[in-house]
């Protein structure tokens, strides 16, 4: 396994999955938060038999506890706990400081698409995620709804993918962001959004785009001098 940070060099094992050990919060959370370039915010990720350990930002470090096909994510009281089937989540519950169930994730796979169904309250979220034949996301659909009532979609276009390999598989379990970016072979750059209001008034068409710093095989560096 090789690692994709620092400043060096190295030849991808095309057959294994990258294990990044450090990456600027501007590289992770993008294009959802306000971190830049002048901000060296990162995060710290370390590994144990091939599987993410831990992950750590500046104030808090979670621990991923494996057993049977459950993975744990917990820092203090709050955890989060992951049923797995053919190495992908199919249910995530996710528990508060008071050890009080307040969030669900249902997910199912077929050819070319994901489908995700978050319950929070009387809050529900119905996602689907398209896929291209070269397995890259291009598309993400979310139907939003309270009391049963619904209440607009979210559109994502997902395009400008690079060459490269996907740095984020096995992050995929850290954050809904990271689960956006670990499902495909390459790493998009631009993404484009809007929301379509079935109530209220629509959002125009909001354009991001992920920059990204590669080494001389064409590989992402998330973690690198400034």
């Amino acid at each position: 396994m090789l690692s994709c940070s620092g400043s060096n060099d190295e030849t991808v094992d095309e057959t294994q999955d990258l294990q990044p050990d450090k990456a600027y919060a501007f590289y992770v959370d993008t294009p959802y938060s306000g971190n830049t370039f002048v901000n060296n915010f990162h995060y710290q990720f370390t590994y144990e038999n091939g599987d993410l350990k831990t992950f750590s930002l500046p104030t808090a470090t979670f621990t991923l506890l494996y057993q049977n096909n459950q993975v744990k994510i917990v820092q203090g009281n709050y955890y989060v706990l992951h049923t797995i089937k053919n190495n992908r989540p199919i249910k995530s519950e996710f528990y508060d400081y008071s050890s009080v169930l307040f969030k669900t994730k249902l997910y199912s796979y077929s050819k070319g698409t994901v489908a995700v169904h978050e319950k929070e309250g009387n809050k529900d979220a119905y996602m689907t995620f398209y896929f291209n034949s070269d397995n890259n996301l291009i598309k993400q659909e979310m139907v939003v709804q309270k009391d049963g009532l619904n209440l607009g979609m979210y559109t994502s276009i997902y395009s400008d993918y690079d060459k490269a390999k996907n740095p984020f598989v096995k992050l995929g379990l850290v954050n809904d962001i990271l689960f956006i970016k670990s499902l495909s072979t390459n790493n998009f750059r631009k993404i484009e959004t809007s929301y379509e209001s079935f109530t209220n008034q629509d959002i125009p068409t909001k354009i991001y785009n992920c920059v990204y710093k590669y080494d001389s095989n064409g590989q992402v560096l998330l973690y690198h001098p400034l």
